[in-house]
């Protein structure tokens, strides 16, 4: 099968760390079918990189490829930063549609596959149904969970959802959510991302503080995150001074970068934490796996959520975890291995931790959830597609408007499973119920003529927030 992946959140020249979950995915998807990548770069990201010459070979580098194989194009996307946010989905349709109409016709993909609702979602649903193949779309957490929660992004995002022919989201929380906006729940599956066994894996605690050159006596914690403020470094910081005051011995490192670096080691500072605290930046797939198992406890204080590929991660690492009680965390969560705490509360934050660093047991049964190998969670989401496979006939170029019915469609896609009766759904981490862990192993019509070809310049992260990533890796929206 020929898959078009389309989405702001793909590695590039610019930022190779960004959606590591989708690369992950894509490298999964690639072993079976043939997948191409399009991904729309922001053009304050693109003018940045130009203006500082980070971009010697522009930004569709010969010698960069975020998975072996995968052919990936990326398109400047321009917008009205912080203004006119609804439109951000129009702007970026201008920006890209040329270009990806005529990679829809070269590549003649049976279905586009998009991450983030809007406005990456809507571009490739319109584009999509132009070129009369169905489009599946997933939900990143936040879209939904933040910036779908009123006004008129919440009717483009909703005009997203009802538009696609099916709609994937990580956790049951989020399909829940969607289900209660109005979007018919046959057409949502529940599809959690799945983990590179061959690098996220249990190993020897004091091999990997050797090979990090930490201390090997230590009481180690580990947060990964990018510093954005949707993920609530600025309370863990709180909850490490209180620590620290209760005399509790730790060494606390922050694995990531973002437009919060400066802030937070400022903050440090602040609270006499220079010999507890340290930034230790972006660091690679292998690092971040040997990061995990040095950990003695991950944390993870965010205030917003889907499931979160860190904490899947440091499972699949044999790591516990103290997390904020959000999005779909609990359905991961183990009470017998992990402490989830409300969001924003450093001393409950900190409760937790000196509960896991003094309290908790080692002689524990296995977990009642184990994240998914690569190829597993790739064949679910390649069901996903199968079902909905050929049931879009050409339709019209008009983007129909929030509220109004469906394209009409050859025949109906196979009823979807309700969210709620999903596979890989688990009880609360609260609950004593647990169930046995399964196998995880293994397992066009062209745009507007007279539209002219995009520039193709640079990038930063600037308007992080402005753009509407709010707690994913971020670049900004193509409009």
């Amino acid at each position: 099968m020929k898959i078009l992946f389309y989405s702001y959140a793909y590695p590039n020249a610019l930022n190779p760390g960004l959606g590591t979950f989708n690369r992950a995915m894509i490298a999964g998807l690639s072993t079976e079918h043939e997948v191409r990548v399009v991904s729309p770069v922001s053009f304050v990201e693109t003018w940045g990189a130009a203006l500082k010459r980070k971009l010697p070979r522009g930004l569709n580098d010969p010698q960069f490829s975020a998975v072996p194989n995968v052919p990936a194009e990326y398109l400047t996307s321009y917008y009205t930063p912080k203004i006119l946010r609804s439109q951000y989905g129009r702007w970026m349709w201008w920006s890209v549609a040329r270009r990806l109409n005529r990679t829809m016709k070269s590549f003649k993909p049976d279905v586009v596959l998009s991450y983030w609702a809007h406005p990456d979602g809507e571009v490739a649903v319109r584009m999509a149904h132009r070129h009369g193949v169905p489009a599946v779309v997933m939900a990143g957490g936040s879209d939904v969970l933040v910036l779908g929660r009123n006004g008129k992004r919440q009717q483009k995002i909703l005009n997203v959802m009802h538009n696609a022919d099916a709609v994937v989201t990580v956790s049951e929380d989020i399909a829940a959510t969607l289900s209660r906006d109005g979007v018919d729940p046959r057409k949502v599956r529940v599809v959690r991302r799945g983990v590179d066994r061959s690098i996220f894996s249990p190993g020897e605690r004091m091999v990997a503080r050797r090979g990090l050159e930490i201390p090997e006596n230590a009481t180690v914690l580990v947060s990964v995150g990018r510093l954005v403020p949707v993920k609530g470094h600025c309370h863990l910081l709180q909850a490490c001074r209180l620590l620290a005051a209760r005399r509790v011995p730790f060494r606390c490192y922050i694995i990531g970068d973002g437009p919060l670096k400066a802030d937070l080691q400022r903050q440090i500072t602040q609270l006499g934490l220079e010999g507890s605290v340290e930034l230790k930046g972006n660091q690679t797939q292998n690092q971040l796996a040997e990061w995990y198992r040095a950990a003695d406890v991950t944390v993870l204080p965010s205030n917003s959520e889907g499931v979160p590929n860190v904490l899947l991660e440091s499972i699949a690492c044999g790591t516990p975890f103290v997390a904020s009680d959000v999005g779909g965390i609990q359905e991961i969560a183990d009470s017998r291995h992990d402490r989830l705490v409300p969001p924003a509360s450093p001393v409950a934050l900190a409760d937790a931790i000196e509960w896991q660093l003094k309290v908790r047991r080692f002689d524990l049964p296995p977990r009642a959830f184990e994240p998914l190998a690569l190829k597993a969670a790739a064949r679910r989401l390649t069901q996903i597609i199968e079902d909905v496979r050929g049931t879009v006939k050409r339709r019209s170029s008009k983007w129909y408007a929030f509220g109004q019915p469906k394209p009409e469609s050859i025949t109906e896609a196979t009823p979807v499973e309700s969210a709620c009766s999903v596979q890989n759904s688990l009880p609360a981490a609260s609950s004593a119920i647990t169930r046995p862990v399964t196998s995880m192993t293994e397992e066009t019509q062209a745009p507007d003529a007279h539209w002219h070809e995009e520039l193709c310049l640079p990038s930063t992260n600037f308007f992080a927030s402005e753009l509407g990533r709010t707690g994913e890796e971020f670049v900004l929206p193509k409009m």
